[in-house]
């Protein structure tokens, strides 16, 4: 076929591909032109999952009528002039493709009204009548109808109405939370389904926050509010214990646009790196204000993606402005770490046990063996950093146990009033857990998890001083490796022996492993080595790269050299690991995101037991 030029109709349906990919395509246009014509009211009516219809009305400034035949031109704006003008873009939209797209495959109307003009002014696009007189108040109502009517092959890749409402609500709030200063009412088939007032201020922007994102979102959200270098991060974050199993909660801006972006996204994904599991999400709402100069908005048609001029340092910024409002988070215990037990109705009278026969509460495994002091535990705690044995005494499970007295309650009580944040042990259960009384209740420590988080905080500060220790082995092991793994041993041996790994090549598909990490110098460091090598393979490369890999092999050494379960416990050793805890950074959860502890009030307590009823 020889080259021919296209059709003006056919340009504008190819354009339109681009810019109308489903009915919330077009609520994201219509709006963004709202907020850019200064709207503070902004209505949305949808029909049929925008299938059928949609408008969109606001108060902004408005068109005069000789203007009405340009919006629905191609490549006509009001928003830049120039080049230079492209390159500091403040508005939502700059390209005028919008509404002509929508032209092309859907009947589209538009009534327009000045502040100062008697009456509306309206143009219908598929009439072809020109503008003329029209009903209105001040502002501008868009309305299109029968989406892609004409044009079945893209109708009918469009999902059902119900699924097309949902896109447009996730729309709907992602424009919703851009803008608190606006006024939002949206109505679906003559119903309305959200109605959120302009919230000027702090307290109030945070209620709309809450109305979009839950109220158990706004349980656990943190405020962020960072400067440096130019730029201000603010918004919320959610604690890890409003983790998602999917990305649904987050949104993120730059200048109060949505955008998508994967420098910013990886940031706020590394700050939570030591607090969530592998698969589950964060929630948050932030945003990012800088010189419009310094992002190019010109990226993606849908004007959904931008590129950042200093990527790395708009990176670092975001990551350290939502690290250090976690780390405040951590470092308060919270409502969300504590656990309501439920009230359960009283139960028939047990039978009692035989007189010769101790009673201890059932299913606590409390630990016995030497009775120790616990006012100079008190006293030492603080002093004594928990350390685990090379290998845990196996035969001690098998020997003679003897009972440990319990305290008395006045003991007990006199030290409540002074009781540190993480309390005193008084016991194991089924040792893995342990069992600590505080000023408030109870505490619960999962032990493994404590002390991994433990080790690895002390490994990572110790990494960053350059004193982790490294172990010498008698006999350097042989690994096997790949080609492309023995390469990354040669280039990255250096970071390596930072971390305890002392692996040099030896050959094509080969390396000699002649130190590891003295925390793992009794346990399987072969696997780990392999695993150290594997994740640095599998990653770009580059310095920090190969840093954020080497702070996932300092968590897996944390995790791999951490007490295990079954471990029994001595007092000294649980309280020793709690005032550890107490001192660590983000002890709340473990490397792998898992809550570390958990409390239980007295007044759960006395709920269970129905004291006071």
């Amino acid at each position: 076929m020889p080259i021919q030029l296209l059709d003006d109709r056919l340009i504008s349906q190819i354009a339109a591909g681009e810019v109308v990919e489903r009915p919330a395509s077009i609520v994201k246009e219509l709006v963004e032109n709202s907020l850019d014509a200064g709207a503070d009211r902004i209505e949305i009516v949808i029909e049929e999952g925008g299938l059928r219809r949609i408008a969109v009305t606001d108060n902004g400034c408005g068109l005069a009528p000789d203007q009405l035949p340009l919006a629905l031109a191609r490549h006509a704006t009001s928003k830049i002039d120039s080049l230079s003008a492209l390159e500091c873009v403040e508005s939502l939209g700059f390209r005028g493709e919008a509404l002509a797209s929508m032209a092309s495959v859907a009947q589209l109307s538009l009534t327009s009204r000045t502040p100062e003009a008697e009456h509306a002014s309206q143009l219908v696009a598929y009439r072809n009548d020109g503008v003329h007189p029209a009903v209105g108040a001040p502002g501008t109502t868009i309305d299109v109808r029968e989406l892609f009517a004409r044009i079945p092959a893209r109708r009918k890749f469009l999902r059902a109405p119900a699924t097309e409402f949902k896109h447009i609500r996730q729309a709907f709030n992602q424009l919703a939370l851009s803008r608190y200063d606006v006024a939002f009412r949206l109505t679906h088939g003559g119903q309305e389904t959200a109605s959120l007032a302009a919230a000027p201020d702090g307290p109030r922007a945070r209620r709309r926050a809450a109305d979009i994102l839950g109220a158990e979102f706004d349980d656990h959200a943190v405020a962020v509010d960072e400067r440096a270098a130019g730029m201000r991060l603010t918004g919320w974050v959610a604690t890890p214990g409003f983790s998602r199993g999917q990305a649904d909660r987050q949104f993120s801006y730059v200048n109060h646009r949505p955008i998508r972006d994967k420098t910013f996204n990886h940031a706020v994904r590394l700050a939570y790196r030591d607090l969530l599991h592998n698969q589950r999400h964060p929630a948050y709402a932030l945003y990012l204000e800088l010189d419009p100069r310094q992002v190019d908005v010109n990226a993606h048609p849908a004007k959904a993606e931008v590129r950042f001029r200093e990527s790395r340092l708009v990176h670092d910024f975001v990551f350290r402005s939502v690290a250090r409002a976690l780390e405040s988070a951590e470092s308060t215990p919270d409502e969300s770490r504590a656990v309501d037990l439920p009230t359960t109705p009283a139960q028939p009278a047990l039978t009692p046990a035989p007189a010769t026969a101790p009673m201890t509460p059932r299913g606590l495994d409390f630990v016995r063996g030497e009775q120790r002091d616990r006012s100079g535990v008190a006293e030492n705690a603080a002093a004594y950093r928990f350390q685990m044995p090379d290998a845990a005494p196996a035969a001690a499970a098998s020997e003679p146990e003897t009972e440990q007295p319990v305290a008395s309650p006045e003991t007990a009580a006199e030290r409540n009033d002074a009781a540190p944040a993480l309390g005193y042990a008084i016991g194991q259960l089924h040792d893995i857990y342990i069992l600590a009384q505080n000023a408030d209740g109870l505490v619960l420590v999962d032990m493994h998890a404590a002390h991994e988080r433990v080790l690895y905080e002390r490994l990572k500060a110790e990494f960053s001083a350059g004193t982790i220790q490294c172990t010498r082995l008698l006999v350097p092991e042989a690994l096997s490796l790949s080609e492309a793994e023995a390469a990354t041993v040669e280039a990255a041996g250096e970071a390596l022996l930072q971390v305890g790994f002392d692996i040099s090549r030896s050959g094509p598909a080969e390396a000699l492993l002649r130190g590891v990490p003295a925390l793992m110098a009794q346990r399987d460091y072969l696997s780990l080595a392999r695993d150290v090598i594997a994740e640095i393979d599998a990653g770009p490369r580059g310095a920090d790269t190969v840093r954020d890999a080497l702070d996932d092999v300092l968590a897996d050494i944390g995790c791999k050299a951490a007490v295990k379960a079954g471990r029994r416990l001595s007092l000294a050793e649980m309280n020793a690991l709690l005032r550890d805890m107490e001192g660590t950074d983000r002890a709340g959860h473990c490397n792998h995101g898992r809550p570390s502890w958990v409390s239980v009030d007295r007044a759960a307590l006395d709920r269970l037991f129905m004291r006071g009823q």
